[in-house]
């Protein structure tokens, strides 16, 4: 089961903070805004502005899904 999904990446988009990030705790992905604390382990695995760039204005389902699988396999390689 992966860890990072295309639903967390919709929750991040939607996020109204612009500076949100992803960030992984305890092996579950969370979408946090910019001025929360964030637990000592977490783990920051993409903001809200990198997706934006990373994907174009007309980014799709299948956009999303194809990066929630290449940030989860990069996830995996560190080991987390």
């Amino acid at each position: 089961m992966p860890t990072i999904t295309a639903d967390h990446l919709h929750a991040l988009l939607a996020s109204e903070d612009r500076d949100a990030a992803l960030v992984v705790v305890g092996g579950r992905a969370e979408v946090v805004p910019s001025s929360g604390e964030r637990a000592e382990d977490s783990l920051v695995v993409t903001t809200r502005g990198a997706v934006i760039a990373e994907l174009d204005a007309g980014a799709n389902d299948e956009d999303l899904e194809l990066l929630a699988q290449r940030l989860d396999v990069a996830l995996d390689n560190l080991g987390g």
